[in-house]
């Protein structure tokens, strides 16, 4: 008898089962083949060893992908100064003397964030603060780097659900003459 028999009883597997427990190859040709008609593992019945798909397969990030406490205070430093003009990766990168893409993946780890929405979320904090003080809304626009006040608006509308407009009614109380 082959080693490699469909109907070899004799099989001893990997981690020591006998034949009863572990399956033959014609099993896991119908197993790959019903994968393959459905498309995806996911309508697919899930056999024995295969991973829970309810269950975050994602490792934690390794330690060291994190920025260091000096290089997060200067990328925040570097960022509110800049604000009104245009950041960038590769400008931002150097700041804390990473390449590119470890400087990505570093701030995503420390920040949860990617290097982009992290300045949009310090451009729409600045926005607000600058609402507050009843500063028009296209000047509030230019000095948070946005290239005018349509892209303000819609990126304002996006990250916090309402226009600036409304959100200015809506926050404010009117002023007293």
């Amino acid at each position: 008898m082959t080693p490699f028999s469909t109907t070899s009883t004799s099989f001893v597997g990997a981690r020591g089962d006998d034949a009863s427990s572990a399956p033959t190859i014609s099993e896991l040709m119908q197993r790959t083949l019903r994968v393959a008609e459905a498309g995806s593992f996911q309508d697919c019945e899930l056999a024995d060893g295969e991973p829970d798909r309810d269950k975050d397969r994602r490792r934690a990030p390794p330690r060291g992908t994190q920025l260091a406490p000096w290089g997060v205070k200067k990328l925040e430093r570097y960022i509110q100064d800049n604000l009104a003009r245009c950041l960038r990766l590769e400008t931002m990168a150097p700041v804390v003397r990473l390449s590119c893409s470890h400087f990505a993946r570093a701030c995503k780890n420390t920040f949860g964030m990617t290097p982009r929405q992290l300045v949009l979320r310090r451009r729409i904090e600045r926005a607000v603060m600058l609402m507050r003080q009843r500063t028009p809304l296209s000047q509030v626009a230019v000095a948070c780097g946005f290239s005018d006040q349509a892209h303000f608006s819609r990126l304002f509308r996006q990250a916090v659900g309402t226009s600036p407009s409304q959100w200015r009614r809506d926050n404010l109380s009117p002023t007293v003459n």
